[in-house]
């Protein structure tokens, strides 16, 4: 796996984690909620560890408009 398939999969995994908490949140799933944000925040510092961009996630983005 070259360094652009790494970059595009830790993305994607990134979207795919933060859609699991996203309805383990919905669904007031505690557990969930703690084995999602754990899985998430290992892929971000993952990425800050290979210098990977990683987007905010939509509520993170609206939260910093004016």
């Amino acid at each position: 796996m070259d360094v652009g398939e790494f970059a595009t999969d830790l993305r994607r995994r990134v979207q795919e984690a933060r859609q699991a908490l996203s309805v383990a949140e919905s669904e007031s799933d505690f557990y969930a909620i703690d084995v999602r944000s754990g899985e998430l925040n290992s892929l971000l510092r993952m990425a800050a560890e290979n210098d990977v961009t990683i987007e905010p996630a939509p509520a993170d983005r609206q939260s910093t408009k004016g």
